[in-house]
């Protein structure tokens, strides 16, 4: 027969107390904190898991708060964009109208001064800066002015570096673009230079002119951008053009003060017959649009600029305003496209994050129902402990005696 001594049976009852009180504590505690897993012990792959889950739902909300950022620079720069472009338009409305054949001196003067109002607007602009005081087209050198006046010319200062915002684990999208590239890499009108001194060219189909150019320009061989105008008498007299290499281009009859029509160009050959003239694909030039502005502006301001010399200053003008437009307006489609897949990647990004929390709450949340019911059986077990250890601690023999 196995004796239980009165201490034995006393600790045992007091050990079941304060189990039950353990069970009820922490089950109150899983429903006051919401948590399932109070420590590693409660579910160790799950609470690594729930690690896992709560580092991405930390860095989608980081990459949220930087596609917030990035969303503000955009409309930003969008609307100083938009600003440049209706100033550009004004400004090429007024480049027409002062070549209407019967400008004068007082109208060059009026329109000069309004072309200046919009060159130190559109200074303004290139020179914007952010909420923060940095530059926004200056690069990586967000301190530095952009562009400044050297007394002569405006001059780009920052430099080519792109500013990329991580907006999820794997995507950087680019924020401000660069004066260098939206304001500085825009093409200067081309134009043809003439080598020897009987012949005079100028470009009368810009576009034809271009696309000439754009074809048979060679940056690495000067001379294999010469061209030769041969004249010969005959009945009738005629012309040839050949390239570097002697190829014939074109041919065609000549008549001495007509000229000749070639690839965008009138080809005006002084020399008469027979001759052999050449001209060449002048250098491709870069050209930002506040010194596009300044040199006509210094063209009406000058009234011994006149004839074909201002025909010739109008034109470079106009179509150095509308390359400087087509870039800003590639450059506001380019801000539209980056918005569009910041959209994207947002809502990708929202799309996982919920789920990311819903599979972190199924790991470490309590189940409410559960818990309460569990609640509920421990206190009634607490409450069975409390009533047997009231009984078993007044046991003593005396009770049977």
């Amino acid at each position: 027969m196995m004796r239980v001594s009165t201490p034995n049976i006393y600790f045992s009852s007091l050990a079941g107390v304060l189990d039950g009180q353990e069970r009820v504590q922490k089950t109150n505690q899983h429903l006051v904190t919401n948590k399932r897993l109070l420590t590693a012990a409660d579910g160790p792959s799950d609470m690594t898991k729930t690690m896992f889950l709560s580092t991405e739902i930390t860095l989608t909300e980081q990459h949220l708060k930087n596609g917030t950022v990035l969303e503000s620079a955009l409309n930003f720069e969008e609307s100083v964009l938009e600003g440049m472009i209706t100033a550009s338009q004004r400004a090429r409305v007024l480049g027409i109208q002062s070549g209407d054949g019967i400008i004068g001196d007082t109208e060059r003067a009026s329109l000069a001064q309004e072309l200046r109002q919009i060159q130190d607007q559109l200074l303004d602009f290139m020179n914007s800066k952010a909420a923060d005081g940095s530059y926004i087209f200056a690069g990586f050198q967000t301190h530095k002015q952009p562009y400044v006046y050297d007394g002569n010319e405006y001059n780009y200062q920052g430099d080519n570096g792109k500013n990329d915002i991580k907006v999820s684990s794997s995507v950087f999208i680019q924020s401000y673009d660069t004066g260098q590239e939206v304001f500085d890499n825009v093409q200067k009108r081309l134009i043809s230079n003439d080598l020897t001194a009987g012949v005079n060219t100028t470009v009368s189909d810009q576009a034809a002119y271009d696309s000439f150019h754009n074809n048979n320009y060679d940056p690495f061989v000067a001379a294999n951008n010469a061209f030769t105008v041969t004249t010969t008498a005959g009945t009738p007299d005629t012309y040839t053009i050949q390239d570097s290499g002697g190829t014939v281009l074109d041919t065609g009859n000549f008549v001495v003060g007509q000229p000749i029509s070639f690839a965008g160009l009138a080809i005006d050959v002084t020399a008469g017959v027979p001759a052999a003239e050449q001209f060449e694909l002048a250098v491709p030039e870069k050209r930002n649009i506040l010194n596009t502005l300044g040199d006509f502006i210094a063209a009406l301001e000058d009234p011994s600029v006149l004839g074909e010399d201002y025909t010739e200053a109008q034109n470079d003008f106009i179509v150095g305003l509308d390359n400087a437009l087509e870039k800003l307006n590639l450059t506001q489609g380019s801000v539209g496209a980056r918005g569009n897949s910041l959209d994207s990647v947002r809502d990708a990004a929202r799309a996982m994050d919920v789920i990311n929390q819903q599979s972190r709450a199924a790991l470490s949340e309590v189940d409410f129902a559960a818990a309460v019911t569990e609640l509920q059986q421990a206190e009634l077990a607490l409450n069975t402990s409390y009533a047997s250890y009231s009984r078993i601690s007044q046991l003593t023999l005396f009770n049977y005696i």
